[in-house]
Order: C-alpha cells, then sequence, then structure tokens
C-alpha cells in the first residue's frame, strides 16, 4: 500500500504541474483588457442580482415569473440556461445562446403552445360560466351570496391555471435573433378557506424580442444581450360578496382594460474553461450565467400592471453522445436573488434524441427532469417542415417546497424552415 501511495506521487504533480502550465498559456494568449472585460461582466451580474429583493406579486407573477418557458425545456426541468442554442426558445432562456445558430437565417411562424392544470378545463369552460350564470339569476343578494358560498364551500383549495403562448414569427441567426411573440397565463384560485372569494387573474404580454450573441477566445466565451418591447394587458380582481351585490351582472365585475408598455433587458455568457481531455472533450460541459429583466422591467406607460421580475440564474450541462444518440443533462439554479426554498430554486433534466431517422422526420427525443422537486417528462417529434412537442410538469404554487403543486400539461406546434 504505501509502495503504491509513493509511486503515485510524482506522475500526479507532474500532471498537475502540466494543466497548470497549460492553463497559464492559454490565459496568456488573451490580453489584459479582455479578461477585465469578462471579470466586470460576471461582478455586474451578481451586483445587480443581489440589489434585488422580493416584494409583493401578482399570481402569475408568483407561480410563472418567467414569459415564454418552452415546451422543450419544461420536459427536461425547466433547466435550459447553458444548453446549446438550436431552437427558438434559446434567447428567452439565455441570449448568449443565439451564438449557436447558424450563419444562415432560419424561420419559424404560428408557434402556438397551448397548457393547462389537470383539471382545468372542465373549471374554465363549465364551472365558472355556470357560476355566473346562476349568481345572475339568483333573486335577491341573500340568493346570490348563497350562491358564491355554496360555490367556494365545494372549491376551496383549488387553483387551476390556463396559458396560450408562441412566436408569431422567429427569425434565427449566429449574430442577430428576433421574435415577435405573445404569452398568455390565466389563473382562477379559492384558496382562502375563511372567506368566500374567488381570485381571478388573466396577464397577457406581447411584443418583440430582438437579440446579439459573439464569441471570444475561440468560442470558448459567448455572451449575449436581448431587447424586449412588451405590451401587457392585466385583469386581476378577487370577487367577494359584495361585488356581486354592486354589480348588475357577474361579467361587469371583470375589468380588462389595464394596459402598460414597457421595455427590458436580458444579459447572459456561456462557455467553458480552457480545458481539453478524453472525458471533457467527450461531454462537452458549459456553464452559464444570466440576469434577466436587469433592475426589474417596469411598465411606465399606461396602467399599473406590475412588473417583470428581475432574475439571476446559473446553469451548467453536458452533451454527451454515444452510438447514434444526442443526449443533453443540465442543472439549473434560478430566480437566485428570490427569497425562496432552494427546491424551489433547482431545475435539472436529461434530454435524449435519436437523429436523422428519415428524411420526413428528422429526429425524436424524450424528456424527464425536475422542476422545483416535482418530476417532469416530455417528448418531441421534429419532421421535416413543422415539430410537436409534448410535456407534464409541476409547478409549487405554495410558499414553500412541496405544500401544493399544480400540475401542468403543455402541448407545442411549430412550423418552420
Amino acid at each position: 500500500m504505501h509502495s503504491s501511495h509513493n509511486g503515485g506521487t510524482q506522475p500526479c504533480n507532474s500532471q498537475v504541474s502540466n494543466l497548470l502550465n497549460f492553463t497559464k498559456g492559454s490565459l496568456q494568449m488573451y490580453s489584459k483588457k479582455s479578461i477585465q472585460i469578462i471579470f466586470a461582466l460576471l461582478i455586474l451580474l451578481g451586483s445587480v442580482a443581489v440589489s434585488s429583493l422580493a416584494t409583493a406579486e401578482s399570481l402569475v407573477q408568483r407561480h410563472t415569473p418567467r414569459m415564454m418557458q418552452g415546451t422543450r425545456p419544461l420536459g427536461m426541468g425547466n433547466a435550459f440556461i447553458a444548453v446549446k442554442g438550436t431552437d427558438e426558445n434559446a434567447m428567452f432562456y439565455n441570449p448568449a445562446a443565439i451564438n449557436d445558430y447558424e450563419k444562415k437565417f432560419h424561420f419559424q411562424f404560428l408557434l402556438p403552445t397551448i397548457e393547462f392544470s389537470y383539471k382545468s378545463i372542465n373549471f374554465f369552460a363549465q364551472d365558472i360560466p355556470n357560476l355566473a350564470e346562476d349568481i345572475d339569476a339568483a333573486n335577491g343578494n341573500a340568493a346570490k351570496i348563497n350562491v358564491l358560498d355554496a360555490f367556494a364551500a365545494a372549491n376551496t383549495g383549488r387553483y387551476e391555471e390556463v396559458g396560450l403562448q408562441g412566436n408569431v414569427a422567429v427569425m434565427m441567426h449566429k449574430y442577430i435573433t428576433a421574435a415577435l411573440f405573445y404569452d398568455t397565463q390565466g389563473v382562477i384560485a379559492l384558496l382562502n378557506a375563511a372567506s368566500s372569494t374567488v381570485d381571478m387573474e388573466v396577464e397577457t404580454n406581447a411584443g418583440l424580442m430582438v437579440g446579439s450573441a459573439y464569441s471570444f477566445f475561440d468560442d470558448m466565451l459567448q455572451a449575449g444581450l436581448a431587447v424586449k418591447f412588451i405590451g401587457r394587458h392585466l385583469m386581476d380582481e378577487t370577487v367577494t360578496q359584495r361585488d356581486i351585490i354592486a354589480t348588475a351582472e357577474f361579467g361587469d365585475i371583470l375589468s380588462l382594460t389595464e394596459f402598460g408598455f414597457g421595455v427590458g433587458f436580458d444579459v447572459g455568457v456561456k462557455g467553458a474553461p480552457p480545458i481539453h481531455g478524453k472525458v471533457w472533450d467527450y461531454l462537452k460541459p458549459q456553464f452559464a450565467l444570466t440576469l434577466q429583466d436587469i433592475g426589474h422591467t417596469r411598465f411606465f406607460a399606461g396602467q399599473p400592471v406590475g412588473r417583470q421580475k428581475q432574475s439571476f440564474n446559473f446553469g451548467t450541462a453536458i452533451h454527451p453522445d454515444f452510438w447514434r444518440f444526442k443526449s443533453i443533462f443540465a442543472i439549473d439554479i434560478r430566480e437566485i436573488d428570490s427569497r425562496t426554498d432552494f427546491l424551489n430554486k433547482f431545475h435539472a433534466g436529461y434530454e435524449l434524441t435519436w437523429p436523422e431517422i428519415s428524411k420526413i422526420l428528422r429526429s425524436v427525443s424524450v424528456r424527464v427532469g425536475a422542476s422545483q422537486a416535482y418530476p417532469t417528462a416530455g417528448v418531441g417529434f421534429d419532421f421535416k417542415y413543422f415539430k410537436l412537442n409534448f410535456a407534464t410538469y409541476g409547478r409549487e404554487i405554495a410558499s414553500r417546497t412541496i405544500q401544493k403543486q399544480s400540475r401542468m400539461l403543455n402541448v407545442q406546434l411549430a412550423a418552420g424552415f
């Protein structure tokens, strides 16, 4: 045992020395000014992030703080910050990944994504319309209150969501990318067991996002910036006994007139240290940092419609290939600057892709993961002129980890060339 240990010390020291010399030589290739720029950017990301503190938020903003969460990322635990940019999701998760696109233009159109919680369809399509009809048909204030009380008692604890989002058009290029997008999220919740109240919220964001990214040091570092021009409509109402008495019809309670306009900025970096080796080259690891909605995206024109909360995020991913398969394993720590449990910030996922199946069906992907301690899964089919993705994931809607899950189903259809 002692002989073996002593015999292995000198080679180990030699390997460490070689690694240090290689790293030193690599760093000497770069100017001091370039390295200072990198450190300045990282310090900026960190300093702006820690300056953010949590404030009161709406239901949508509390549980879906980021716009345009894609079906593919959601299937793999919503861990996507360090993943190589190959589709329209890249610019919404990390603008640095724009630089992974090809040096030619690709376009996608009409990308509707529909998502809904497990029991939401009947709730939105039947239960809520029936409640409105029953309240309007009730004879007198007491009868209206009885209808609301009975509905609240039968549905206390329910939290149902529906969403519709997509890109009207996306232009993707290695150095410039743009997307016309829309994202609508609706929530109906009865979480207050002590009173007969129904929280109703619909938030719609739509606008233009433009991003650009460049690489440095022989593509070992990528940096990107995205600008978002957003128009937001917001309906945020808590229906109470007083509301149904004070209005002639149930629909008069709801206000859809709140609108605001804002401009937001995202920055991101992605890359890997200058290390080489058989295992390292096989795994192709990437590390990433993003700061989204820098300083909070505020809507400065129109009525008060809340704000898009700033988010500081870290991610890492490996991209090993074996036989005919391509795979990705990713881990993200999201919303680092928010006051919540660590598990609510933790996301991890895996994607296995079988490429080049045929001229019509280009690839099939299977995805699994964990998002906020809840399991996720997904599958994707990439055809020649369109792709179809499915995902299911859990979202924490309580203030702490693993208290109340909203189980979501998500479907996306994309067409492009």
